[in-house]
């Protein structure tokens, strides 16, 4: 209990709810302070006014009617008092009132000043000094008149308003502190259940996800984008996983037979040219090997964007041109037709090495895996914004729900088991597309046949 207590008062909800809190209350202090100024400086006008219209009002009658006018008044019952008199003769005797002497700060100027005064009440004997607003003229006559506030609703009302201030404080204080606790709890229930979810993905199930909810809060956003993000951490490692089984096991049939064959070398001699026979194998295996190693370092350094150092702009057209010429001379010898079909001026950003190798690897897959008679095509065109670079085949083709399945590392056709080869062709040519910012697509040629389309950005 008082450990999630401990643990609550260190949320962040907590802390800005408590300074939240005391700007709260330092704001509403300060607007009271001020509204309580201005209630005092309205209850002191209205005192000072009332004591002088009181005042004008007995200095202005004749002297019998004042004296008996302040007698009555002064005579008042003690509950419903609100004022005290003195009426002075010329010499200073007390001719009516209850206050028994006259203060000695308070002149008979008629401005109102608040001051010790010592007053009885009816029907008291003792006398009793009271602090109170009081105002005093000279009469006409030679004697004084002072007329004195007595506690009453104005002064009650300046006592509610600082109860009710402070009341107020403390009650938005308790609330800033309440709305902090219900959000520091909300806060830690999501971020404990992030912690829980990240400690089992720590412990290795990457299946798991962090838990959203219907209000699409900030928590939210952030848990979409850690799904997201685990969702690619977890398609990463299974494929690190599967690539790393493929290459266990494609690179164990050329080791074991470089192996087998050298322990057959190895077991007698034999005559030179046997072994530069088994030498020149040993090379040949070895070559397929550091090919497999190549392509694969290749996708790895185009998959992590290292590979494309110096881009520049270059005419793709002319690219296509210098390979498809390689090209052109096999398809010569084997009699195959052999067309190209080039829009000129398809200008791109990247390495022009890193799309002629790509180009290269679709050619020798189509040279590979159809007859001599079938005819290749390479098409050069635009399509809105982007160079399509198109390789046709007339050969059997793939199968349609394998074109998406051929671009992965390692994966080969029925009709390429026959043939040497990694099954990285494609995943190559996929990974070179991509890092230049376009598109492969695989697709039915019509009439039979396979179509490879590169769709590049043009610069």
């Amino acid at each position: 209990m008082f450990a999630h207590l401990r643990q609550l008062s260190r949320t962040s909800a907590m802390r800005l709810a408590i300074r939240a809190a005391l700007a709260q209350v330092g704001v509403l202090a300060v607007a009271l302070a001020v509204l309580f100024v201005l209630l005092n400086r309205y209850v002191d006008r209205q005192i000072e006014s009332a004591l002088s219209g009181e005042l004008a009002a007995l200095a202005s009658l004749p002297a019998e009617q004042r004296q008996d006018s302040v007698r009555v008044l002064a005579a008042r019952g003690s509950k419903n008092l609100i004022r005290y008199y003195r009426l002075e003769a010329a010499d200073g005797h007390l001719l009516a009132g209850n206050v028994q002497r006259w203060p000695a700060g308070l002149p008979a100027d008629g401005r109102t000043r608040t001051l010790d005064l010592r007053v009885r009440e009816p029907g008291e004997e003792s006398d009793d000094a009271v602090r109170l607003p009081a105002v005093a003229t000279r009469l006409p006559d030679g004697g004084r008149l002072l007329v004195a506030q007595a506690p009453g609703a104005l002064e009650d009302l300046r006592e509610t308003a600082l109860t009710v201030a402070a009341a107020l404080l403390g009650l938005s204080a308790l609330l800033a502190l309440a709305l902090g606790v219900s959000l520091g709890r909300q806060w830690l229930a999501r971020f404990e259940a992030i912690s829980r979810t990240a400690g089992k993905i720590a412990a290795g199930d990457l299946t798991q996800r962090i838990g959203t909810s219907k209000r699409d809060d900030e928590f939210d956003l952030l848990a979409g984008h850690l799904n997201a993000m685990l969702a690619r951490i977890e398609t990463a490692v299974a494929g690190m996983r599967e690539v790393s089984d493929n290459v266990a096991h494609d690179l164990r049939k050329p080791l074991t037979r470089l192996n087998t064959r050298l322990d057959v070398v190895l077991a007698q001699p034999r005559q030179a040219d046997a072994y530069r026979e088994a030498l020149a194998q040993t090379a040949a295996d070895a070559a397929e090997i550091m090919r497999t190693f190549d392509a694969l370092l290749s996708i790895a350094r185009l998959e992590a964007g290292s590979d494309i150092a110096a881009p520049e702009v270059f005419d793709l057209a002319s690219v296509v041109r210098g390979v498809t010429e390689l090209y052109a001379d096999e398809a010569e010898d084997e009699g195959r037709p052999f067309n190209v079909d080039l829009a000129g001026n398809q200008r791109v950003h990247g390495q022009p090495a890193l799309l002629s190798q790509a180009l290269a690897n679709l050619l020798d897959n189509a040279f590979k895996y159809t007859p001599p008679a079938v005819a290749i095509t390479v098409r050069l065109t635009q399509e809105n914004a982007c160079a399509s670079l198109e390789v046709i085949d007339h050969g059997d083709g793939i199968p349609a729900s394998d074109h998406v399945r051929m671009t992965e590392r390692f994966v080969r056709g029925d009709a390429a088991r026959s043939q040497s080869g990694s099954g990285l062709g494609l995943a190559l040519v996929k990974a070179i597309t991509v890092a230049h910012s376009g598109r492969l697509e695989l697709a039915d040629t019509p009439g039979g046949g396979l179509t490879v389309r590169l769709s590049l950005p043009l610069a």
